[in-house]
């Protein structure tokens, strides 16, 4: 399975959304209804988890992972993420270099969207 940027923040967009202080959750994002899709959101909750942006313990299913919220790194990473402006002009500027932002390390990924945002806020 590959890693998705753009799933990554909607599934820790989803968590913020849906997580409190007392349960624990298993994302589900809209839209990804069949076994596989599934299956790819959980892979998404697992590289967050293994990244440190997530407290998730493994489910019964080896693909359900039940959350129990995001970590100051995954806060950190989700606000740069947050606006769509920013994570288009972030596309723009990997796609400009040659690259894929959907493969780019989370830290450079990070590092970009901040980037982005101080030049959007501060020119």
């Amino acid at each position: 399975m590959k890693r998705d940027m753009d799933l990554i923040i909607k599934v820790l967009k989803y968590i913020e959304e849906h997580n409190t202080a007392t349960n624990s959750i298993v994302v589900e994002i809209e839209g990804c209804d069949s076994e596989e899709k599934r299956e790819m959101v959980q892979y998404q909750v697992k590289l967050l988890k293994d990244a440190g942006f997530v407290e998730a313990t493994g489910g019964l299913n080896p693909y359900e992972f039940h959350v129990r919220g995001i970590t100051w790194e995954g806060h950190e990473f989700l606000d740069a993420a947050r606006n769509e402006v920013v994570v288009s002009k972030a596309k723009e500027i990997a796609k400009k270099k040659g690259m894929d932002f959907l493969s780019l390390p989370f830290e450079l990924t990070k590092t970009l969207l901040i980037e982005v945002t101080k030049k959007t806020l501060f020119g």
